[in-house]
């Protein structure tokens, strides 16, 4: 598999967590203490952040990093 193709994968892959982390948000926003929702989003960004690492993107890695980072202070 070429650099290019891993690269489409990637960004395949990152819109449909981005899609899926939006709609944990929106529900995280109609209920802040769903713990589902919570995870949801921590799960979706720590694998962004996980194949951004992979793949060598450290910028987007630290800013993955610190949604993660943002996810933990609110757990309860």
């Amino acid at each position: 598999m070429s650099d290019a193709e891993i690269v489409k994968d990637f960004l395949v892959e990152s819109y449909e967590n981005l899609d899926r982390l939006d709609r944990d948000l929106v529900e995280l926003e109609k209920n802040p203490q769903d713990r589902n929702a919570l995870a949801g989003v921590f799960r979706t960004i720590h694998t962004i952040k996980g194949t951004c690492g992979f793949l060598g993107f450290p910028k987007l890695e630290k800013v993955a990093h610190v949604g993660e980072n943002e996810c933990n202070k609110n757990r309860p």
